[in-house]
């Protein structure tokens, strides 16, 4: 059922999804079996890094990885079709009331918990109520602020009841991530859900072996019947890129998440491997503590801007396989000129100089290829400024906890990636937010963010968000070292695969031609 806010806001959600939406690229490999889908077999995925948990108040922030389980094991009530719109998964239909601020969802029946506790509106409401409540310390509660209250009608039917008319809502309950996705309350309230997931999806979780395996098999009991195909997921983490790469070309793992340029050119010449790619929001970027000196000086940062090559880097790192970005929406809102700092050293120097003290800083950067390049980029860029950078690499995961602690001078960051990420931008670059790592503050900053986040008119929306992106480039907030594109690069008997606007591998909807061969080599 399309509503009346639904129907006023598809044009505007068309526009930004068909920007978002990634192209899969098939370009070489065995054609589809003209028999479709083959049942059975098992399929080893090749992933970047570990992941950090699956209850999102347990885990605080969904992994890199973590979206690949959780959109197998787990499910939400909707789905977002690439105009914006609703497509049922755990819910049937959604209607909202005549002033926009109450919307009523009825509920698929006759579905279950993989550990056979039913779902119905108790649990739909029992996520939601755990979530919204303040004690229980949500990390993304503020975005969730405009929902004054999650109610059960009947067993199937739920109400959430808004303090306004909210834009957004439809991208909440459909988004990737942890608030939209339906939780078992009984692993919930066992305190399991973060270790061992349970949900309603394709795939029941088996076991997970801390930077070694994480192992899904078949839910015999999947709503949608004749899926999924494949009898066993296995997903293993690979920092080492080259060995993740030669992993699936001996047919060690099916399938690899990388964005590493060589492998990504080198695989598109290969008639055994497919390459899907695409891009979406959410900048790789260079993040600065601006709470300390002497990046608390916008006349540093600026001259950091200047000093940095953004376009370099595309060539020289990714060799060329992401977007050059000025903004951190990847193409939705398209706000044409941002007021970018390109790289201008005389400029960079001119700042420094009008700075007047000497600047020394550290770069804690990941211990990947892809961070050890950029940073060695980043060095030598700098030092042409006069600005002497000491390089720390780390694991993806202290580098984490160095940022969530502000232990940095200037840290290695991907920014979470959403349809809209305006509330996610509330909560990182406000002056308030509960993950502004950076300690940026910016009185221009709060006041675009506070109209993104309460106005519901799509025009208005946008020019706020233009108005955020302009602010990050003016104040140099951090450093834009290029758009996310995503890339799965798959053997060429792995079928089913699609581009998706997240980095997800989604094997509910995956087989395998060949049939048996992984059951070969499945652990």
């Amino acid at each position: 059922m399309q509503t009346r806010n639904e129907s006023r806001t598809a044009a505007s959600w068309a526009k930004g999804w068909c920007l978002l939406a990634l192209v899969a690229i098939l370009v070489q490999g065995a054609p589809v079996s003209a028999s479709g889908p083959v049942q059975g077999g098992s399929l080893t995925v090749g992933i970047e890094e570990d992941f950090v948990g699956f209850d999102p108040i347990k885990a605080r922030f969904l992994g890199a990885m973590d979206r690949n389980v959780l959109l197998a094991v787990e499910e939400r009530l909707f789905d977002l079709d690439e105009k914006g719109n609703l497509v049922p998964e755990l819910a049937l239909s959604a209607a909202t009331s005549a002033d926009g601020k109450v919307w009523t969802i009825r509920l698929r029946e006759g579905v279950a918990f993989h550990d056979g506790t039913p779902f119905n509106a108790d649990a739909v409401v029992a996520h939601w109520q755990r979530l919204l409540d303040p004690k229980n310390r949500y990390m993304g509660r503020s975005a969730l602020e405009p929902i004054e209250s999650v109610t059960k009608t009947d067993d199937h039917t739920v109400r959430f009841t808004l303090k306004r008319p909210w834009i957004l809502f439809k991208t909440q309950i459909g988004s990737a991530g942890f608030a939209a996705v339906i939780p078992s309350p009984k692993a919930v309230q066992e305190d399991t859900q973060n270790r061992a997931p349970v949900g309603t999806g394709p795939f029941v979780f088996k076991e997970w072996v801390r930077n070694d395996r994480l192992v899904l098999t078949r839910n015999p009991n999947y709503w949608r019947k004749g899926r999924p195909y494949l009898d066993t997921v296995v997903f293993r983490p690979m920092p080492d890129m080259q060995a993740r790469f030669s992993a699936l070309q001996a047919g060690q793992a099916d399938a690899i998440v990388t964005d590493r340029g060589t492998h990504i050119l080198q695989a598109r010449e290969d008639r055994t491997l497919k390459v899907y790619s695409g891009d979406y929001a959410g900048p790789y970027t260079f993040l600065f503590n601006s709470s300390k000196p002497p990046l608390n000086d916008p006349r540093v940062r600026r001259a950091l801007a200047h000093a940095w090559n953004q376009e370099f880097l595309v060539k020289a790192d990714f060799r060329g396989t992401i977007p050059v970005v000025t903004d951190p929406y990847g193409g939705s809102p398209a706000c044409g000129d941002s007021g970018y700092r390109k790289h201008d050293l005389a400029k960079a120097k001119e700042l420094l100089a009008e700075y007047g003290q000497p600047v020394a800083l550290e770069l804690a950067h990941t211990n990947t290829p892809r961070g050890k390049e950029a940073g060695e980029i980043a060095q030598r860029l700098f030092k042409e400024a006069g600005v002497t950078l000491t390089l720390t690499p780390l694991a993806p995961g202290e580098v984490f906890r160095k940022v969530m602690n502000g232990e940095y001078q200037i840290s290695s960051w991907r920014f979470s990636d959403y349809p809209d990420m305006g509330p996610y931008l509330h909560e990182s670059l406000g002056s308030k937010g509960r993950v502004n790592f950076s300690g940026y503050a910016s009185p221009a900053m709060d006041e675009h963010l506070l109209v993104q986040a309460t106005s519901n008119d799509a025009e208005t929306r946008m020019k706020a968000l233009c108005g955020v992106a302009r602010t990050i480039n003016e104040d140099a907030v951090f450093l834009y070292l290029g758009g996310r594109r995503f890339h799965i690069l798959a053997r060429a008997d792995v079928q089913g695969l699609s581009a998706t606007p997240h980095p997800v591998v989604r094997v509910g909807d995956v087989w395998l031609a060949g049939g048996t061969r992984m059951q070969q080599t499945a652990r």
